[in-house]
């Protein structure tokens, strides 16, 4: 799973009344035991003996393994139920002789049999999720004797079971369905044994519609057709953790390719746009650097399916669901990230597992790691040695292992980008023969298995050796991270002390010096002693962690300790002063190239030579930070007009477009912005902004080239009917949202006269959609442009009343309300006409309270 894309909903009160409500309607009332009577039907009975006293309760799953999961069912679109049966094949294990105690927090369980049996007796504890079955009577129950379970049950939709329905306002206009079980939501759609190590076999096969199709783990073994619809079914050979077990059913559209014998595919739903054949690219060329450094692909296809509604990616085993609104443009640096995060998680997490949730890192910090070696074309092309340590990033008191936190509360940053840093540490003391060697052989010991967090450490412990072995122990659950202390130094540098209260280091801080005539020299921070930072001879340029095995430095200085001076001081001290400098810096590597201009483009740089010194870097990231910080000189009032004007020459043809650079996909997210300071965005990008006005299929851009355009401020006029169009027509949902996010943006800073033209685009939308993440923009843009009477609302309040008197509800229905309350300004006849408007209407709960209270608000 990919912390980075753990987008969290905007925080509003329903949104959290809505999830809770999720979260209650899949716990269910304790079933009647079978062979029990109805309360009606019990008062001629005689009275039963009591029961015995409980034995104590062994420890949840304690020795129960399950060999097998086979799903059959259907999923109900009309009552949101997947009503399904499975069929449990276990071994009882001593402590299930009597009772088996299950993880579940389905809906409902309707009946629990031996296969081919009768039925057995089970309680349901909704409390505890625990679904436990009586098997002192069946016959022939042994600990080593495998029997299997058939539970019919109903399953609701849940933050587990995501049913999606076609929604109003989505150019794709289609339902899906699909599951995410991570860590432990597994038992919210299906009752299981919820423990990663526990792997099992496992089938599912459901019935849908016949224009719809499934993908699921395995291999596809039935696909038929009836009058009645589609059903497929799907199997694996192999076993598969619990959490990573999943399916999606939707109006799929596939596209695929093929490397040496393995099918690749992107599953989306119909009508989605992206570019999926450099999508199936990246992910092939990163398949091939994983095998290079791993061991072969172990699974029998690989599938990116991107869902509707999800925020992030997961990696279910041989079929990664993605969110479609951050996986369309894979040369996007962010889309990227996810889709070679969720790749590498085939060999770590999916082919050997976490033995507990504690041991999360292991899997997260290694599919990080990975993520940034598979993106190392875009990172680093010269392949300097470096290690990418600077592509992480790390929290204060986020532990790599944090025992005291439950499961779902675990993805911090520590098993994330601070646990990939720890093993960029090992990474460069036992070198790459060793590190991945070292890898290989714990995915063939653990193959098709799990591992806990000493047993991998336990791995390199002989290559590191007993020191680094024990600080590598230490480092997983630190806290605090190390700090440079910056104080004033009597030769003009910076003296530099290097902290490190937690023991997160595990290899050492060095420096490295380029003098201008090549010659280099070292230094090494030592722990808690001062050390004097600054050239000694003429011309010296400063590397910090040559080998790019740490943190950013700025992870590193905590600014609130130290006077801006010396931080600004040591870090000039990175840029090049002089012209042999600058072609050191392009032998340098492309994360040193990405640091250093990241303080500011390199004075030696004139106009006239900055498109070969682009040419020169070795990233795409460094390639686009050099033109944000071009761009940025340019900009700069204080210039020479005709220094400026060289400048303008210089960059306006690098950043023409449609067919512009690389860079310019890879890092939107830069500050291009000042560029429209340096260049005409409007007359550069003249049929842009014609198509976009135009509407589809023109208009429609690809998102990548979305992304980069967003960078530029337009006069309102072009800002509606160019963003305004895509916000109402593209044929992509991505793009509609990054319009409604570009238009905000300007609207937050617009004058007072251009609100009435904002509040009539927000109540357009407003009224026209259901889809969350563009309602909840539009909604934030009328709260933002309200006028101070209810007359001057009338607009903003049909359309709020439009949007409630839609066919279903939306989470966002109660702010909707409360949002309607604040347009009418106080005006008694005004808001008694917009709940009259509501008479009969069906709304949600939370929301019919708000209507009938506003004073809740």
């Amino acid at each position: 799973m990919d912390l980075a894309r753990c987008l969290v909903r905007p925080a509003t009160r329903l949104a959290a009344v809505f999830l809770a409500s999720l979260a209650a309607s899949c716990s269910g009332a304790d079933p009647i035991a079978p062979g029990k009577s109805s309360p009606d039907d019990t008062e001629q009975q005689p009275p039963e003996p009591p029961p015995p006293e409980p034995e104590p309760e062994p420890p949840p799953g304690a020795a129960i393994d399950v060999q097998r999961y086979e799903v059959t069912g259907a999923f109900d679109w009309s009552r949101g139920r997947l009503v399904a049966t499975v069929a449990m094949t276990l071994l009882p294990g001593d402590d299930g002789l009597r009772s088996l105690r299950l993880d579940s927090a389905v809906a409902e369980v309707k009946a629990v049999r031996l296969a081919g049996g009768a039925d057995l007796p089970f309680t349901v504890d909704t409390e505890l999720g625990a679904l436990r079955v009586d098997v002192s009577r069946a016959p022939g129950i042994a600990a080593d004797r495998a029997i299997t379970l058939e539970i019919d049950y109903e399953a609701a939709e849940s933050e587990a079971l995501h049913a999606i329905p076609a929604r109003w306002g989505d150019p794709a206009a289609s339902r899906a369905i699909y599951t995410v079980s991570e860590p432990l939501n597994a038992a919210l759609w299906m009752p299981c044994h919820n423990t990663p190590e526990d792997r099992a076999v496992f089938s599912i096969d459901l019935g849908m519609d016949a224009q719809e199709t499934m993908i699921a783990n395995g291999t596809l073994v039935s696909d038929e057709q009836d009058a009645s619809g589609r059903r497929m079914m799907y199997a694996t050979d192999y076993t598969v953790p619990i959490y990573l077990m999943a399916f999606a059913i939707g109006d799929f559209e596939v596209e695929s390719t093929i490397k040496g014998s393995l099918p690749i595919s992107v599953w989306h739903r119909r009508g989605v746009p992206g570019d999926y054949a450099r999508l199936l690219d990246e992910v092939a060329r990163s398949i091939g650097r994983f095998e290079e450094l791993l061991v072969p692909y172990p699974f029998e296809k690989y599938a990116v399916v991107l869902v509707p509604e999800f925020g992030r990616g997961i990696e279910n085993l041989g079929i990664s669901f993605q969110e479609e609104l951050i996986s369309t443009a894979p040369t996007n640096s962010g889309d990227l990230n996810l889709t070679i995060h969720e790749l590498g998680h085939q060999w770590f997490g999916d082919l050997v597992t976490v033995k507990s949730w504690d041991d999360l890192w292991i899997k997260e910090g290694m599919a990080t790691l990975l993520a940034s070696e598979g993106a190392r074309v875009y990172l680093d092309e010269s392949g300097e040695g470096t290690l990418n340590g600077d592509s992480f990033s790390a929290v204060p008191d986020h532990s790599i292992v944090d025992p005291d936190l439950a499961p779902d509360e675990k993805y911090t940053a520590g098993p994330y980008g601070r646990a990939a840093w720890l093993l960029t540490q090992i990474r460069s003391l036992l070198g790459e023969e060793s590190f991945w060697g070292t890898l290989r052989g714990v995915l063939d010991d653990h193959r098709f298995g799990a591992i806990g967090t000493d047993e991998f450490i336990d791995a390199f412990a002989q290559p590191l050796g007993p020191d680094a072995a024990a600080r590598v122990r230490r480092a997983v659950r630190s806290r605090a991270l190390p700090h440079l202390d910056l104080g004033p130094s009597p030769s003009g540098g910076v003296l530099v002390t290097l902290r490190d209260p937690d023991g997160a280091l595990v290899a050492p801080v060095d420096l490295l010096w380029i003098a201008d005539d090549g010659t280099t020299r070292s230094q090494v921070l030592e722990l808690d002693q001062a050390v004097d930072v600054a050239p000694q001879r003429g011309g010296e340029m400063l590397i910090l962690d040559p080998l790019d095995r740490h943190l950013s430095w700025n992870h590193l200085v905590d600014y609130s300790e130290n006077p801006e001076d010396r931080a600004s001081r040591f870090s000039s001290f990175r840029l090049p002063t002089s012209p042999s400098q600058v072609a050191s810096l392009l032998e340098a590597g492309g994360v040193h190239q990405r640091a250093a201009l990241g303080v500011g483009l390199p004075e030696p740089v004139a106009p006239d030579a900055f498109a070969a010194f682009l040419d020169g870097l070795d990233s795409e990231e460094a390639r686009g930070v050099a033109v944000a910080a071009a761009c940025a000189r340019a900009a700069d009032p204080a210039l020479d007009p005709a220094l400026r004007a060289a400048w303008s020459s210089a960059l306006a043809p690098l950043l023409a477009g449609p067919s512009y650079a690389r860079w310019t996909e890879f890092t939107p997210w830069l500050e291009y912005g000042a560029c429209g300071e340096v260049v005409d965005a409007l007359a550069l990008y003249a049929d842009e902004w014609s198509a976009l006005a135009a509407g589809p299929p023109a208009g429609d851009l690809s998102d990548a080239h979305l992304l980069f355009l967003y960078n530029f401020a337009l006069p309102l006029e072009t800002l509606l009917s160019t963003w305004g169009n895509v916000a109402r027509q593209s044929s992509s949902l991505r793009a509609r949202s990054l319009a409604m996010s570009r238009i905000r943006l300007e609207n937050d800073r617009s004058w007072p006269e251009d609100l009435p033209a904002f509040r009539a685009f927000f109540s357009e939308i407003v009224a026209s959609t259901e889809v969350f993440d563009i309602l909840y923009q539009a909604l934030i843009g009328l709260s933002r442009t309200q006028a101070p009477t209810a007359a001057e609302n009338a607009g903003a309040l049909a359309a709020l009343s439009q949007q409630l008197r839609t066919a279903s509800t939306t989470p966002l229905d109660d702010w909707v309300v409360c949002l309607a309350f604040a347009l009418t300004q106080g005006d008694a006849a005004a808001w008694s006409e917009f709940v009259g408007g509501l008479d009969g209407v069906e709304l949600s709960a939370e929301a019919a309270e708000m209507l009938a209270n506003p004073s809740r608000c």
